[in-house]
């Protein structure tokens, strides 16, 4: 009896025991609700909820278990840092510089405030958009500068690099379709301004906005009225003077469409012919406000800058039309910036043939044609010079657009629609020479 007494007790022992560590698994296993945990343990209830997630991951193609952790979601500043990134860090973009746009004159002053000490610099105000080219010396304090008080996606913007279009010399012409030259002063004759054309333009103003423009003997006494946005004291390159002097020259040598008009110099390039779009934003600005009818812009960029459409609607606003050179890289559907913003006079280049010039960009934004190759313009102080360029187109478009407004034919308004109708039609497609070869025929 004894040993079956014992026996009984060892059995009820071990069923006991059994209980005991059956109720203990059942409680690891979250048997117990959560609602009764202590506060203490709330953090253990997420790190169970995440390995229990972890342990029903899927298996990969080998039939294992990725190993690697999934990384928690990024917080609001984390997510500020890349909508930053992605608006500052672009293509032909300048380095450590933002274009930022206020929805009022307290937003700007806030921004200041902030800026003071996050080691930003102000580089430029442009006050007619509400604009501020700015310096930043990493993202994050970018970032803390911003603040509230600005919308990423909306009010900020890269500060695009914009030069003047390679100025291609006779002597760098390909052989081919598309090179034949205007002879110097052929284009003339081409768009129907042989003759006498003193009077053309008379009236009327027209600003080239670009690498500046020189005393060259082309322009009469007090013809050329200059703003410099660049200062310094720095070297023309030469572009500038070319332009001017193919929409208003004098000099039989280096003539114009319409000599009669007063050129606006509205310097935003460097000597090397290299600016910004905050700057050209700045020239256009200032171009609209010296009272321009034309505003003529033979450089450009890739980039397309948001204070740049600003500017042109600012200049359209006050009475302007601007006109821009296409391109000289030979793209099959892009436009340079601003010739691709749909209220922008685009121009490429023609050849004497009538056939689009060998390096003159292509898009389905392009409005008219002018003559683009072997063109005799002048340069720097007292040289003339002939060359190839859409920079040459835009310039010439300018000078009939000019004709056109002095002799009441147009209106700066109107003067897209005047242009497409009087345009020569060429054989090839719009996206390629537009509406055709620019004309002077009046109404």
């Amino acid at each position: 009896m004894n040993l079956f007494r014992f026996r009984l007790l060892w059995l009820a022992s071990g069923f006991a025991l059994a209980a005991l560590l059956w109720v203990v698994l059942a409680r690891d296993r979250g048997g117990s609700s959560p609602d009764k945990l202590s506060p203490l343990s709330q953090s253990g209830i997420a790190a169970a909820r995440s390995a229990r997630g972890a342990s029903r991951a899927p298996k990969d193609a080998a039939g294992s278990r990725p190993s690697s952790v999934v990384p928690p979601a990024p917080d609001s500043e984390d997510r500020q840092l890349q909508q930053l990134r992605r608006r500052v860090q672009r293509d032909n973009a300048i380095p450590h510089e933002v274009v930022i746009r206020f929805q009022s004159a307290a937003a700007m002053r806030d921004f200041m405030r902030r800026a003071a000490s996050r080691k930003i610099v102000v580089l430029g105000r442009l006050d007619a958009l509400s604009a501020m080219r700015v310096g930043f010396k990493d993202l994050e304090s970018l970032r803390d500068a911003v603040g509230t008080g600005v919308t990423v996606y909306d009010n900020l913007d890269a500060n695009y690099v914009v030069k003047t279009p390679d100025f291609l010399q006779e002597e760098d012409r390909p052989a081919g379709v598309g090179s034949a030259s205007f002879g110097g002063l052929g284009f003339l004759d081409a768009i129907g301004a042989g003759g006498d054309r003193s009077t053309w333009g008379m009236g009327v103003t027209v600003a080239v906005v670009d690498s500046g423009v020189e005393n060259h003997p082309t322009f009469a006494e007090n013809q050329v009225t200059h703003y410099d946005l660049v200062g310094g004291g720095q070297p023309f390159d030469g572009h500038g003077t070319a332009i001017a002097s193919l929409i208003a020259g004098q000099d039989p040598q280096a003539p114009g469409v319409a000599p009669a008009s007063h050129i606006l110099d509205v310097r935003v390039a460097d000597s090397n012919g290299v600016s910004d779009s905050f700057t050209l934003a700045a020239g256009i600005v200032q171009a609209a406000n010296a009272g321009a009818q034309v505003i003529n812009i033979s450089l450009g960029s890739y980039g397309d800058s948001q204070s740049v459409r600003d500017a042109v609607s600012y200049a359209e606003s006050r009475g302007a039309t601007v006109v821009a050179a296409a391109g000289n890289d030979e793209t099959v559907n892009q436009l340079a910036f601003p010739a691709a913003i749909p209220s922008v006079i685009s121009v490429g280049g023609v050849d004497a043939k009538l056939q689009q010039a060998y390096y003159s960009n292509s898009g389905s934004g392009l409005d008219i044609s002018a003559p683009g190759v072997g063109i005799q313009s002048a340069y720097g102080a007292n040289q003339l010079v002939l060359g190839d360029g859409t920079s040459q187109a835009a310039a010439i478009t300018s000078g009939v657009l000019a004709y056109g407004i002095s002799n009441g034919a147009t209106t700066p308004a109107n003067g897209l629609t005047w242009l497409k109708e009087d345009a020569l039609p060429l054989s090839q497609p719009p996206d390629r020479v537009g509406a055709g070869l620019v004309q002077t025929k009046s109404k």
